[in-house]
């Protein structure tokens, strides 16, 4: 894409620092797409910018291992619960939910295994999302979904967060086993992100090292 098409990012329905702006510009580029069209310009609330931010920033501003694997419980609900949400929607065919209902699986399955470890730490577990209004805390967009595709564009938002999340706090854990959890987990997303990029058409890899950044 030329520089002269590239999308505007305007910014709309509050303020927003800018270096919050530059942030989001600079690593999340394909989300960019869930703004609203207008005039060749995509159109972002203020008010999403933290939000989707904050998914990377949970694990980089927890202190202490417990408090990280706290942040990362909270991220793997959430993906259970839109992964379980995208299977009863009624949007997806047969082949994608299958897929949606395997990864919320594995969401699952990794949430287990780190709630396992942090009662092992003497800590307990955050709630569970149980409305859109949870997930929105997090990711907004889900509520708006009217095709296969939209979903599919949202899984892999969340995915990509997830990821970088788990990329920042491999430089904080301290714990050996917690660090190979973190690394299997994150391994784990990049063969999702793999799966739904080809869903909706993207290279599938493409970059050599996955670290959450949202490729240009």
């Amino acid at each position: 894409m030329a520089m002269a098409d590239a999308p505007r990012l305007h910014v709309i329905d509050g303020d927003v620092d800018t270096a919050v702006i530059a942030e989001y510009e600079s690593t999340r580029r394909d989300m960019v797409r869930r703004g609203i069209a207008a005039g060749g310009a995509a159109v972002l609330a203020a008010s999403a910018i933290p939000l989707l931010l904050g998914v990377r920033k949970a694990f980089a501003q927890a202190e202490g291992d417990a408090a990280i694997i706290e942040s990362a419980i909270g991220i793997e609900q959430i993906a259970v619960f839109a992964y379980a949400r995208a299977v009863s929607s009624g949007i997806l065919d047969e082949e994608t939910m299958r897929i949606a209902t395997q990864f919320g699986a594995h969401e699952q399955e990794h949430a287990d295994g780190l709630i396992a470890a942090l009662e092992a730490l003497g800590g307990k577990p955050p709630a569970k999302p149980t409305n859109l209004a949870d997930l929105d805390a997090v990711q907004d967009g889900f509520g708006d979904a009217r095709t296969q595709a939209d979903i599919a564009n949202f899984a892999i938002e969340l995915e990509t967060a997830g990821i970088a999340a788990y990329y920042d706090a491999q430089l904080k854990l301290k714990d050996a086993k917690l660090l190979q959890t973190g690394a299997s987990i994150m391994a784990n997303e990049g063969q999702h992100l793999v799966v739904l990029r080809q869903a909706v058409r993207k290279a599938p890899v493409p970059n050599a090292f996955e670290t959450g950044e949202a490729s240009s």
